[in-house]
C-alpha cells in the first residue's frame, strides 16, 4: 500500500493513536478499495479500468472510508456557523443529508476545529462548554432538526461576544 503523509495523518488522527482501531481502519479501507475508485470514477466520469492500479491511502480516502466529515467540509460548515445569517446556516442540514453526514460527528469534527482558530479565551470556552451540551444530547437521542437549531444559535451567540470584544 502506498501511504502519503496526509494519509498517515489521516489515519492516526481517525484512529486516536489506538492501533487496533489503525488496523481495523486499514481493513475496511483494503476492502472499499473498488468502490471508492468506482465512485470516484462516475463522479469525473472517465472512462478509465475498474482495477486499481494504485492503492493509495489518501487523505479523502481515509475520511470516506470511515464516514466521517473531511476536513474541507469541516471548514466550510464552520465558515457558515461563524459569518452567515441564522436562516442560512440551515443549508447545513442539506449539506449534511447529501453528505451522509451524522450531527454528532460534525459537531465533534467543530469542537476539534474551534480549538484551532484564534479566540477570546472565554468566547472560546463558552462555545466548546455548548457544543459539550449539544454532544451530550445528542447521545441521547434528541432531536437532529432541534440539536442544529441549538449549534447555529451557540455560535451565532459567540460571533455576538466577539463582535463585543472588539468594540
Amino acid at each position: 500500500l502506498d501511504v502519503p503523509d496526509s494519509g498517515l495523518e489521516a489515519l492516526v488522527r481517525l484512529s486516536n493513536g489506538d492501533m487496533i482501531k489503525a488496523l481495523n481502519i486499514l481493513q475496511v479501507f483494503k476492502l472499499l478499495i473498488p468502490i471508492l475508485y468506482l465512485f470516484k470514477k462516475r463522479k469525473s466520469e472517465k472512462q478509465q479500468s475498474t482495477h486499481m492500479a494504485s492503492q493509495k491511502i489518501t487523505e479523502e480516502a481515509m475520511y470516506l472510508c470511515t464516514g466521517n466529515p473531511l476536513p474541507k467540509d469541516i471548514e466550510q460548515i464552520s465558515y457558515w456557523l461563524l459569518n452567515e445569517s441564522f436562516a442560512e446556516c440551515f443549508k447545513l442540514s442539506e449539506t449534511k443529508t447529501r453528505k451522509g453526514l451524522a450531527l454528532i460527528d460534525i459537531v465533534r469534527e467543530v469542537t476539534m476545529f474551534v480549538f484551532k482558530i484564534k479566540m477570546p479565551s472565554d468566547v472560546r470556552v463558552q462555545l466548546i462548554n455548548d457544543l459539550a451540551n449539544i454532544e451530550y444530547r445528542l447521545s441521547f437521542g434528541c432531536n437532529d432538526k432541534l440539536q442544529l437549531g441549538s449549534l447555529i444559535a451557540i455560535f451565532t451567540k459567540a460571533r455576538s461576544a466577539l463582535v463585543a470584544v472588539v468594540k
